[in-house]
Formats: structure tokens, sequence, C-alpha cells
């Protein structure tokens, strides 16, 4: 940061001796209230040169010390507004971890969540299969069923018919 401290040590120029001490502090006075209201804008620094001014004679030092002292304010503003800025990005990488933190989450749900349905959905197939073959097996069965009650009504109705009974051998089960 520039301090305005060494303006003490410079060697102050004497205006030419043609004009009156009070009118040259009449329009210092005049310049740096001028000044003052051009503060706020980076093109007052350049109002307070003039080039025919400066051509003239040597500038006064007092004018020097007010242009550096803006030039220090503006720089404090825009340090503090690059301050501003890095709190306002580090604010922000904050947020984006927290988002890329949420979104590796629902990645990873999603996922899970996707293994889960295709687990699920395989299991459904081998239930369907399963079923298929079962659903198969019931209708032979069902088949057989009324072929022997089709061959046990016929034999009833020949009232002919005669009853085996046999034992299977246990090493068969």
């Amino acid at each position: 940061m520039v301090t305005t401290e060494t303006h003490q040590s410079q060697d102050l120029r004497v205006p030419p001796q043609g004009q009156n001490p009070d009118q040259n502090q009449d329009q210092d006075q005049e310049q740096d209230q001028e000044q003052d209201q051009d503060q706020a804008s980076p093109s007052s620094l350049l109002a307070g040169f003039d080039p025919e001014t400066m051509s003239q004679g040597p500038v006064n030092a007092i004018t020097v010390l007010t242009l550096l002292d803006k030039l220090v304010n503006m720089l404090d503003a825009v340090q503090e507004n690059q301050n501003k800025m890095e709190v306002h990005q580090v604010e922000m990488e904050g947020v984006v971890r927290g988002i890329q933190a949420d979104m590796t989450k629902l990645s990873k749900s999603h996922s899970h969540t996707s293994n889960t349905v295709s687990k699920l959905l395989d299991k459904s197939r081998k239930l369907s299969v399963t079923m298929k073959e079962v659903r198969d097996k019931m209708e032979r069965q069902g088949v057989q069923v009324k072929k022997l009650e089709a061959n046990h009504a016929h034999l009833i109705n020949r009232n002919n018919f005669k009853v085996l009974i046999f034992q299977v051998p246990l090493t068969i089960y």
C-alpha cells in the first residue's frame, strides 16, 4: 500500500512571483474541492493533468500528493473489491463442492437402485420361467387325470374290473 507520509521531505516549488500567494491558495482550494467531487470516477485522475498547465511550469507538490492520495484511495477500493470477490469465490467453491458431493451421492444411489431393479427383473424372469414350467406340468397332469377318469368311468360302466394291489420296493424311494 502506498503511503503519503513521504511528502514532508520533498521540496516545494514556489509559483512565479507574478501571482499573489492568496490567489494560489484560493486556486488550490478550488482544485481540491473539484478533485474531491471527481474522486468517485477513475477518469478524475486525468482531470488534474492539464497538458497546457504542465507545459507552463513545475507541477505543484500538493497537486501531486492529492493525485497520489486519490490513487491510493482507488487502489484501496480495488483491493477491497478483490478481497470481497475472493471471499465470494471461496463461498462459491464451497457451494460447488457441496453440489458435487450431492451429485456423487445421487449417482451412487442411482447406481444402487439400478442394480436392485436389475436383480428384481432377473428374479421376475426366472419366476416367469418357473411358473411356465409349473403350468405345463399341471396341464399334463390334468390331461393324465382326465384319461384316468375316463378309463375309470369306462371300467365302472362295464362293471368288470379287477383291483391289483402290489407293494413297491423300498429301494426305489
